[in-house]
């Protein structure tokens, strides 16, 4: 397993792990409210720092692990499965983004949208990251 499906593998577990801990943890009692937003600004920062946190550590103990892994260049198939993978979660996105400008005209809250923004964004990070994980487990 090359160094870069190595950190794909974390940031897929990170990235699961901390926003699936934001979405079961979240007061939905009171997302129609002001302090909804706050709720999910709140959530946000411990979110934001078990990421950083997470990847810090696991990209440090990878490297220190594999320096030479580490410093090796992107090859044409590390871009190749890059391109991809942003390909893919491309979608996701826009289908997001125009399901929130919809919304936008709809009788929704602010903490609802900002929660739809953020599982959006979620959504398309894991589709690209699970579609780059694809084609390195299938060599492509």
């Amino acid at each position: 397993m090359s160094f870069r499906e190595k950190i794909h593998w974390a940031t897929l577990a990170t990235m699961i792990l901390a926003f699936g801990w934001y979405f079961l943890v979240y007061p939905w009692q009171i997302v129609g409210s002001p302090a909804g937003v706050m709720a999910t600004a709140g959530l946000l920062v411990p979110v934001t720092i078990a990421i950083i946190a997470a990847m810090t550590v696991a990209t440090g103990f990878l490297a220190i692990r594999s320096p030479r892994d580490a410093d090796a260049r992107e090859d044409e198939r590390d871009r190749s499965f890059h391109m991809r993978g942003t390909h893919f979660g491309y979608y996701p996105l826009v289908v997001g983004i125009w399901l929130n400008i919809f919304l936008i005209f709809r009788d929704i809250g602010q903490a609802e949208q900002l929660n739809l923004m953020i599982a959006t964004l979620v959504v398309a990070e894991l589709v690209r990251i699970g579609t780059q994980l694809y084609f390195y487990r299938r060599g492509y």
